[in-house]
This record gives C-alpha cells, structure tokens and sequence, in this order.
C-alpha cells in the first residue's frame, strides 16, 4: 500500500467516523500538482494545503463552515507509511 492508499484510508475513517456516514461516501481528491486535497463528505467540503511535509501525519482540514478537522493515523498506519516511505 502506498502513502496516498494508506492517507486516503485514514481520511476516509477520521470523516465517516466525524459525520456519521460510512467511508465510501467520503470523497479524497489530490490536485494534478499534488499539494492539495479536498475532501467532500456530507454536503460539506475541506481542503488541506501541503506546504512542506509531504508525510505529514496529522494533516488539517479547513472549511468555510465548519471547525477543522485533524486527521490522525492509528499506529499501524503510521507503521504502515514508514514502510511504504
């Protein structure tokens, strides 16, 4: 599993858990320059600028709306990403 895989897979959980609805409704997009994601999940839509670390493992999401959102990686994908790394 690569990087994106393992950062997709925690997004997915840290938003379904938040909002209440299951991981597969979470959408994860990467920019083509890959300095951004957005995330879109229960009508609400977050963004997380990269600015330095690439491997960062407890990326922030902000949204007009809504308080941001932390997400954080459990050990065995922190694990995971250092093997992948």
């Amino acid at each position: 599993m690569n990087a994106i895989d393992i950062y997709r897979r925690a997004i997915k959980r840290t938003f379904g858990d938040l909002y209440g609805v299951p991981p597969d409704e979470v959408d994860v997009s990467w920019n083509d320059e890959g300095d951004t994601i957005t995330v879109q999940c229960d009508g609400r839509i977050f963004i997380h600028e990269i600015l330095t670390d690439k491997n960062d493992q407890s990326p922030k999401f902000v949204s007009d709306h809504d308080d941001p959102v932390t997400v954080r990686l459990t050990e065995d994908e922190v694990r995971q990403l250092e093997r992948a790394g």
